[in-house]
């Protein structure tokens, strides 16, 4: 994840706003996301993602296994942001590899890690889902704000949480 989508985060949850929102205990977040990830199946099984776009948080953070190295030295993982729902589809093979669907496929919400200030995620930070209140609609939910397309980190993860071999 950016620096700076971190520190949006951070600063939305010290706004009032984010204060006001009562934090959902375990149980209760389980009950919010079940209904989501069906929805997130479908949209992918159909290679469809106008099926779930309105659980998305835009931009979409996308971090990819190729590693560069920046002016400083430092080795860092490639990473984009996706502004919309019609580039998300565009760029829907290249974002739901193999991996990842089969990442998709087996999480729920028992077998992903919960955070009540952050929201769920699965496979080492390969998927995330926050908490959020959209601004437009000032609906609140969890939305998928960030996938990994890395493959080694994620097939370790479903090899442990999901009993069975991700698709090649």
């Amino acid at each position: 994840m950016k620096l700076s989508t971190f520190i949006v985060v951070f600063l939305i949850f010290l706004s009032g706003v984010a204060n006001a929102v009562e934090l959902f205990d375990r149980d209760l977040a389980n009950e919010k996301l079940t209904p989501i990830l069906p929805v997130l199946k479908a949209g992918i099984k159909k290679h469809d993602v106008s099926i779930f776009e309105k659980y998305v948080l835009f931009p979409l953070n996308i971090s990819y296994e190729e590693k560069y190295v920046t002016a400083d030295g430092k080795v860092k993982m490639r990473t984009e942001e996706i502004q919309t729902a019609s580039e998300f589809q565009k760029r829907f093979d290249d974002i739901f590899t193999p991996t990842v669907v089969s990442l998709i496929d087996c999480i729920t919400p028992e077998n992903m890690t919960y955070n009540k200030y952050k929201g769920f995620e699965a496979a080492y930070g390969g998927i995330w889902f926050y908490d959020v209140v959209f601004d437009d609609t000032s609906k609140r939910l969890f939305a998928l704000a960030s996938i990994s397309t890395n493959k080694k980190a994620t097939e370790k993860w479903i090899k442990v949480h999901c009993d069975k071999t991700p698709k090649k």
